[in-house]
């Protein structure tokens, strides 16, 4: 291998990590597919409604806390958030999917509909929102979108927007 041939293939990784990015593959709701950058998350458990205790006064999106490895974890209902009918609505459901973040000292469980699988997107085909494509409530926390291989839309949510939300509420 010639010196300016290794040093093409150097050069090229780096961009390869830096476009490429993981991902987890949600459900909200019963159609939106949804994802989250891999980087943000710490876990994902199955969350018992019944063991969420509620927390007066809070933003209803907040369901409560639960107990989570010793510590008091917050709940959020991410389609509630998001403007859709969320979990305490739907009284078949006794458990829920939970995708775990740390946020300012703080964990917070995200509850969804189902955790799919691990995605890799190229950053640079990140599309932007139009404003025809979602109700403004849920645009509010999308930061684009991607068309996978079965050519569907994969919205990503913006974890910094979830966040700041609850707190001006």
């Amino acid at each position: 291998m010639s010196p300016s041939s290794s040093q093409k293939l150097v050069t090229h990784q780096p961009k390869l990590q830096e476009d490429n990015r993981r991902f987890l593959g949600f459900t909200i709701g019963d159609s939106l597919n949804a994802l989250i950058p891999l980087m943000d998350l710490q876990a994902t458990i199955k969350i018992s409604l019944a063991e969420i205790l509620p927390v007066p006064k809070m933003n209803e999106s907040l369901l409560g806390i639960i107990n989570y490895g010793g510590k008091a974890t917050w709940v959020l209902d991410l389609a509630h958030l998001m403007g859709g009918s969320g979990y305490l609505s739907k009284s078949q459901l006794t458990t829920g999917m939970g995708m775990l973040f740390q946020i300012q000292n703080e964990t917070v469980a995200l509850l969804i509909d189902r955790v799919g699988t691990i995605e890799t997107y190229d950053i640079q085909q990140c599309l932007p929102i139009g404003e025809a494509m979602f109700a403004d409530r849920m645009r509010l926390f999308l930061s684009g979108y991607f068309i996978d291989a079965e050519q569907q839309s994969r919205v990503v949510i913006d974890l910094d927007r979830v966040i700041n939300s609850l707190s001006m509420n």
